[in-house]
Protein backbone atom coordinates (compact mmCIF):
# COMPACT_ATOMS: atom_id res chain seq x y z
CA UNK A 1 0.00 0.00 0.00
CA UNK A 2 1.08 3.49 -0.74
CA UNK A 3 0.11 6.36 1.12
CA UNK A 4 0.79 9.98 0.28
CA UNK A 5 -0.10 12.85 -2.25
CA UNK A 6 2.31 11.73 -5.17
CA UNK A 7 2.48 8.38 -6.84
CA UNK A 8 3.55 6.63 -9.66
CA UNK A 9 1.36 3.84 -12.25
CA UNK A 10 2.04 2.42 -15.35
CA UNK A 11 4.38 5.58 -15.99
CA UNK A 12 2.15 8.10 -14.67
CA UNK A 13 3.04 10.61 -11.91
CA UNK A 14 -0.24 10.79 -10.37
CA UNK A 15 -0.36 13.94 -8.06
CA UNK A 16 -3.00 15.08 -5.66
CA UNK A 17 -1.10 17.36 -3.80
CA UNK A 18 -3.71 20.19 -5.05
CA UNK A 19 -7.03 19.55 -2.86
CA UNK A 20 -9.89 18.19 -5.34
CA UNK A 21 -7.61 17.95 -8.55
CA UNK A 22 -5.37 15.07 -10.45
CA UNK A 23 -2.13 16.33 -12.10
CA UNK A 24 -0.80 13.70 -14.35
CA UNK A 25 2.24 13.97 -15.71
CA UNK A 26 4.13 11.67 -17.84
CA UNK A 27 7.63 13.50 -18.31
CA UNK A 28 9.63 9.99 -17.69
CA UNK A 29 8.06 8.10 -20.19
CA UNK A 30 8.15 10.55 -22.76
CA UNK A 31 12.02 10.98 -21.63
CA UNK A 32 12.77 7.48 -22.47
CA UNK A 33 10.76 7.36 -25.29
CA UNK A 34 13.11 10.01 -26.76
CA UNK A 35 16.08 8.18 -25.77
CA UNK A 36 14.93 4.72 -27.59
CA UNK A 37 14.46 6.61 -30.82
CA UNK A 38 17.47 6.27 -33.00
CA UNK A 39 16.83 9.94 -34.55
CA UNK A 40 18.11 12.12 -31.61
CA UNK A 41 16.99 16.04 -31.58
CA UNK A 42 19.05 18.82 -30.42
CA UNK A 43 17.55 20.35 -26.58
CA UNK A 44 17.42 23.42 -27.74
CA UNK A 45 14.52 22.99 -30.24
CA UNK A 46 11.11 23.50 -29.85
CA UNK A 47 7.96 22.62 -32.08
CA UNK A 48 4.74 23.66 -31.52
CA UNK A 49 3.20 21.19 -32.76
CA UNK A 50 4.16 17.30 -33.18
CA UNK A 51 2.81 17.36 -37.00
CA UNK A 52 4.63 17.99 -39.89
CA UNK A 53 3.42 20.37 -43.09
CA UNK A 54 2.76 17.20 -44.64
CA UNK A 55 1.56 15.15 -42.06
CA UNK A 56 -2.01 14.38 -43.98
CA UNK A 57 0.11 13.87 -47.55
CA UNK A 58 0.83 9.85 -47.31
CA UNK A 59 2.93 7.99 -48.89
CA UNK A 60 6.22 9.92 -49.80
CA UNK A 61 9.43 8.62 -49.67
CA UNK A 62 10.46 4.89 -50.00
CA UNK A 63 9.02 2.38 -47.49
CA UNK A 64 10.84 1.69 -44.09
CA UNK A 65 13.53 -1.45 -43.67
CA UNK A 66 12.01 -4.02 -41.47
CA UNK A 67 14.18 -2.47 -38.48
CA UNK A 68 12.80 0.95 -39.04
CA UNK A 69 9.38 -0.40 -39.28
CA UNK A 70 9.63 -1.62 -36.03
CA UNK A 71 10.60 1.15 -34.20
CA UNK A 72 8.16 3.48 -35.96
CA UNK A 73 5.37 0.63 -34.71
CA UNK A 74 6.65 0.77 -31.12
CA UNK A 75 7.16 4.76 -31.42
CA UNK A 76 3.53 5.14 -32.43
CA UNK A 77 2.01 2.78 -29.74
CA UNK A 78 3.72 4.65 -27.08
CA UNK A 79 3.00 7.66 -28.65
CA UNK A 80 -0.95 6.52 -28.23
CA UNK A 81 -0.39 5.84 -24.62
CA UNK A 82 0.84 8.95 -23.97
CA UNK A 83 -2.12 10.74 -26.01
CA UNK A 84 -4.81 8.96 -23.90
CA UNK A 85 -3.42 9.69 -20.89
CA UNK A 86 -1.38 12.90 -20.52
CA UNK A 87 -0.61 14.86 -24.02
CA UNK A 88 -4.52 14.97 -25.40
CA UNK A 89 -3.05 17.44 -27.48
CA UNK A 90 -0.63 14.98 -29.52
CA UNK A 91 -3.71 12.49 -30.22
CA UNK A 92 -4.90 13.55 -33.68
CA UNK A 93 -1.43 13.50 -35.01
CA UNK A 94 -0.79 10.14 -33.77
CA UNK A 95 -3.86 9.05 -34.78
CA UNK A 96 -2.81 9.69 -38.12
CA UNK A 97 0.34 7.93 -38.23
CA UNK A 98 -1.18 5.15 -36.69
CA UNK A 99 -3.34 4.28 -39.09
CA UNK A 100 0.36 4.45 -40.88
CA UNK A 101 1.59 1.63 -39.33
CA UNK A 102 1.63 -1.07 -41.44
CA UNK A 103 3.02 0.31 -44.28
CA UNK A 104 5.31 3.73 -43.16
CA UNK A 105 7.27 5.99 -45.46
CA UNK A 106 10.49 7.76 -44.86
CA UNK A 107 8.14 10.87 -44.56
CA UNK A 108 6.22 9.24 -41.55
Amino acid sequence: MVRGKIHRYLGMTLDFSVKGKLKIRMDDYVKNMLEDFPIKFNKDSKQETPAGNDLLEAGKGKLLNAEYRQIFHTTVARGLYVSKRARLDIHPTITILALRVREPTESD
